[in-house]
């Protein structure tokens, strides 16, 4: 777990089932930046990792996962997901995904390449673990985001909030309230999906 102090909190937020937190911080952010939070905090289920976060479209974080990047690992995953049960709601999330790609605002950061690579734990998926140049990601391992690594869902969030800080600056850039639609859409989407993955998971469990 990262040391933080609380007043260094601008926001907190967490899952659905309230079980995993995420915290944003204004910790070593530069005046001139454009975005009020750097570095959040996830709940893996197990401990808390900072994930540096970058936006804007003037000045921004030079290192960080950028809000594209976020919901590209996300829609892969959930490409993974449609595959393993293609009635499990995974195709309402990447549909959601797809559009708030498509209405993140020009000049956003792009940042490099995403590369997949198996984890430790073991998974139904070919991968769990999300890498650009120095950064990693490590994803919960299994369908019903209970295991130990960060859940779709919170990469979710990291981009919806940074979309509803950037709006509350920025109201004047219609983009932002329709690309934070579509992630809230996202987010609803995936919510859904995962009470259903949790009660199919609780049925194969009965019936085994």
């Amino acid at each position: 777990m990262i040391d933080f102090s609380d007043d260094e909190i601008l926001a907190e937020r967490r899952t659905a089932d309230g079980k995993r937190f995420l915290y944003f911080l204004g910790t070593d952010v530069l005046p001139y930046w454009e975005q009020r939070f750097w570095t959040v905090v996830l709940d893996t289920g197990a401990d808390g990792v900072g994930v540096p976060v970058r936006y804007g479209t003037v000045a921004s974080a030079s290192v960080g996962w950028t809000l594209r990047q976020l919901l590209c690992i996300a829609r892969a995953r959930m490409t993974l997901e449609q595959a393993r049960a293609p009635e499990g709601g995974a195709l309402a999330v990447l549909e959601a995904l797809g559009k708030a790609i498509r209405l993140l605002p020009p000049g956003d950061p792009l940042g490099g390449g995403v590369s997949f690579a198996p984890g430790v734990l073991p998974s139904p998926y070919g991968w769990t673990e999300a890498r650009s140049g120095e950064l990693d990601l490590v994803l919960c391992p299994d369908p019903e985001s209970r295991d130990e690594g960060i859940v779709p869902e919170q990469l979710i969030i990291v981009v919806d909030e940074a979309l509803r800080e950037w709006a509350e600056r920025a109201p004047y850039i219609s983009r932002l309230w329709t690309c934070r639609n579509a992630v809230r859409e996202a987010l609803a989407a995936e919510i859904r999906r995962v009470r259903l993955a949790r009660v199919a998971a609780g049925e194969a469990g009965a019936a085994g």
